[in-house]
């Protein structure tokens, strides 16, 4: 457990801050800050008066920050890096439960979500701010941050007011789409002529504003596709060699395949894919053939397989790849991605694209605050 005690102030240098992986174009990330809050790295805590701060479990096992004053204030604070949020709409949402919080002598003494924008021509404040008692819920707001801005300072806790509150997975994220083509060299296990394709994409492959990077060998014949066993290749791979990194939150995952074989829809699924999230939670999802996943060389849509890719061969024969969509439901940043063959014909993976749409904007909140963050808006 970490707990603060009245009238210290706490640094730390270690900021969760999203890196999503750079390769074949440039990325930009919608989430710039995902905090789970099981430990208070990266925050400095302000505290004035009776207050406390601590690290806690949750009921689901987990961690989140619980703060509590009696009239005074505490603050978790951290700035945001500018580079990611100046000239955009930036939206933040936090799990937040509240208990007993009474408003103090200010409107802005209240349980809050704050955020200090300094800017040449002054500090705007923008803000969720809660009172009374309420079991786990949502506390959300969404601002423009100007092109002009010197420093964003976001703030959560308690200012000068009674009561307790608790904090879980926050979230920062911007109006930006992020694509994030990931990097399947250190996977790829075959070389497309192994597979006796005579066609195959080059470079890069787009389907509806979604960018694949195929691997580029460093040496003709070095693998360029990643193959999976299946009925007719019982020898080969069940699995992928190593984790693929993500590192980055997302809202789908699109994924670049085909099946060597072609077969009816089946019961089973040919492979099952696992994402690995932030804070050791897992989704699974499983590929079909005839629904998630087509034979290379089908020209028809099916389900959730649509061809983005295809060229005849010497003969004529068509070449086909086709596109799933993997919804992801989680708002944790996935760590990494692996898959598996299960029973069907074997899969052939050429590329995976992680893509996390912008969120819907929420009401937007400015005004002066009249509170203790009036003057300097929490910064130091």
């Amino acid at each position: 457990m970490h707990r603060l005690t009245a009238n210290r102030l706490i640094f730390a240098g270690w900021l969760l801050l999203l890196s999503p992986p750079q390769h074949g174009t440039s990325a930009s990330a919608a989430t710039v800050l995902y905090c789970p809050f099981d430990s208070l790295r990266g925050w400095s805590v302000r505290t004035v008066g009776a207050t406390t701060a601590a690290i806690v479990e949750n009921s689901d096992r987990s961690r989140c920050v619980e703060v509590a004053s009696s009239r005074g204030t505490v603050l978790l604070s951290r700035e945001l890096p500018l580079a990611d949020v100046r000239g955009g709409s930036l939206t933040v949402t936090c799990s937040v439960k509240s208990q007993q919080i009474v408003r103090g002598p200010q409107l802005s003494s209240t349980g809050k979500l704050h955020l200090a924008i300094r800017t040449p021509q002054g500090i705007d404040h923008h803000y969720a701010r809660f009172t009374g008692t309420a079991d786990w819920h949502q506390e959300a707001f969404t601002v423009d941050v100007p092109a002009d801005a010197q420093r964003v300072l976001l703030n959560v806790g308690l200012e000068s007011c009674f009561g307790r509150a608790w904090f879980d997975r926050l979230i920062v994220r911007t109006d930006r789409r992020g694509v994030h083509p990931l990097d399947l060299s250190h996977v790829a296990n075959a070389d497309h002529g192994q597979l006796q394709l005579a066609a195959f994409p080059e470079g890069s492959v787009k389907w509806q504003n979604v960018p694949f990077q195929i691997i580029e060998p460093a040496q003709p014949q070095d693998p360029d596709c990643l193959r999976l066993k299946g009925i007719e290749h019982p020898d080969w791979p069940a699995t992928t060699a190593a984790p693929i990194p993500v590192n980055t939150s997302a809202t789908a995952i699109y994924i670049l395949h085909g099946a060597l074989a072609k077969q009816g829809t089946s019961d089973s699924p040919c492979v099952m894919w696992n994402a690995t999230f932030l804070g050791g939670h897992t989704e699974g999802f499983s590929v079909f053939q005839g629904r998630e996943i087509g034979a290379v060389g089908e020209t028809e849509d099916l389900q959730n397989w649509r061809v983005a890719w295809r060229r005849p061969d010497s003969s004529g024969k068509p070449v086909t790849f086709g596109v799933t969509r993997w919804t992801v439901y989680n708002t944790a940043p996935i760590l990494s991605l692996s898959c598996q063959a299960y029973h069907g014909a074997s899969p052939v993976i050429l590329a995976v694209t992680v893509v996390e749409e912008p969120p819907p904007l929420l009401q937007k909140t400015i005004e002066p605050e009249s509170g203790e963050l009036d003057e300097g808006g929490g910064f130091q």
